[in-house]
């Protein structure tokens, strides 16, 4: 089950380093290696360590700052936008719910799915100090926009099945669609939390929060590690394996002579 779970996991960052690569634009399997290779920066302190290697990477590659700024705050936006899409199953999936807080979920949902519109990303990133030079022309097409939040989806829905199946190790799930809300709900509120490394501890609070009533919380919060241990290996065997792709990257470089 570890090894389904990882081989799941891989499978969504791929997914992701695409999304990644398509907001960017030019040079699509440098930029997908490069987020794959930054994804382990993720769980140093101080959340900005995995954007600061995107960033980086892409720069490498022959993309400006602003521009790497602008699309890693509009993938990110995406990122969060698919985690609220999944309120929509939450309401439909989570019958131990009140009728208001499944309406609250799903109404969650349909009202930031709007705020796809690439309009409404460009006024958002002129009023952040990092990304107020986000004119028109850096913020991806719209179509990308879309894209990226479509490829995101279907991220969450490859971690979150690989949440079912290591919980699926502890007994039978009656709902796995309700489980991968779940999860997609948990993963949404561990993101926004940006200086804690991976949403360590609020993810599992939200796990244990949404599905206590399925299993225990000992086996819901053992769950959430290993599912981070299939999570860790998998990223690390995609980094080494994109690892590759920069390194003619770097030698291509030109070398300065010494005084």
């Amino acid at each position: 089950r570890l090894v389904i779970a990882g081989v799941l996991w891989g499978g969504g960052l791929l997914v992701g380093a695409w999304a990644w690569a398509t907001v960017l634009g030019g040079r699509r399997l440098d930029h997908g290696a490069g987020m794959l290779v930054s994804q382990l920066a993720k769980y140093v302190p101080g959340g900005i360590w995995q954007a600061t290697g995107q960033v980086g990477l892409a720069r490498s590659a022959g993309i400006p700052v602003s521009q790497g700024v602008t699309a890693f705050s509009v993938l990110a936006v995406c990122q969060a936008i698919a985690g609220c899409s999944y309120g929509i199953v939450l309401a439909l999936t989570w019958s131990d719910a009140a009728v208001v807080v499944r309406g609250l979920c799903a109404a969650a949902a349909v009202a930031t799915i709007a705020l796809l519109d690439r309009r409404w990303m460009v006024w958002v990133l002129h009023k952040i100090p990092r990304t107020r030079e986000a004119s028109a022309d850096l913020v991806p097409p719209q179509r990308m926009i879309v894209l990226a939040w479509l490829a995101s989806i279907v991220t969450l829905a490859a971690t979150g099945a690989a949440y079912v199946v290591l919980l699926g190790s502890f007994g039978p799930i009656g709902s796995p669609l309700f489980v991968v809300a779940a999860y997609a709900a948990a993963w949404t509120v561990g993101f926004v939390v940006a200086p804690i490394p991976s949403g360590v501890g609020v993810r599992e609070a939200v796990l244990v929060f949404i599905l206590h009533g399925t299993f225990v919380n000992s086996v819901l919060v053992a769950t959430s590690v290993y599912h981070r241990l299939a999570s860790l290996a998998a990223e690390g065997v995609m980094a080494a394996l994109a690892t590759h792709r920069l390194r003619p990257r770097r030698q291509a470089l030109p070398r300065t002579e010494p005084d």
